[in-house]
């Protein structure tokens, strides 16, 4: 099997499809082959904030809140916080080599998270219900997270800093 090579310069930002196609290893217990980009074990769903969730991400750069970072998590379909929906899901095709017409393979959702202190989106990607009724029942739980901060967008961490010191006088 080919092994994904990081090659220098190389930024991780896979298609809707490329993104699916590593969800569904994991799913069928397979390597991913995404060197190490996507982060696993982590509850996007849960009470942590945006961008806690985004610092347990794998970056090179981890003061860059501009790229998404990629997440394997267990689906839940109530949204901790602020996350909010945006829209009812799109379908995600994989045109394959010997055949004229696509195939939806999954979904995409996007959900963005709006607070005092930024505005973060998430992209949610899920596998199709003929693909997942291959495997066992606690193995079709998984979705795959895309979070980033939206641009132009404060910095929790550092709004909070400014508001004090403009409180208190000192920059």
């Amino acid at each position: 099997m080919e092994h994904f090579e990081q090659k220098e310069g190389y930024r991780f930002y896979p298609t809707d499809s490329e993104g699916l196609k590593f969800l569904l290893r994991f799913v069928a217990k397979q390597e991913m082959h995404d060197a190490g980009f996507i982060s696993t074990n982590i509850h996007v769903y849960g009470k942590e904030e945006p961008w806690e969730i985004y610092s347990q991400g794998v970056s090179d750069d981890d003061e860059d809140t501009s790229n998404y970072r990629y997440f394997i998590t267990k689906k839940n379909n109530i949204y901790v916080g602020s996350w909010k929906q945006q829209d009812e899901g799109k379908p995600v095709h994989y045109n394959m080599h010997n055949s004229s017409s696509p195939m939806v393979i999954g979904c995409k959702k996007k959900m963005h998270y709006e607070h005092e202190d930024g505005h973060w989106i998430m992209k949610g990607y899920q596998l199709s219900t003929v693909i997942l009724d291959k495997f066992d029942e606690d193995r079709r739980d998984y979705v795959l997270c895309a979070i980033k901060k939206k641009p132009g967008s404060s910095d929790p961490s550092t709004s909070t800093i400014t508001m004090l010191n403009n409180v208190s006088g000192t920059s």
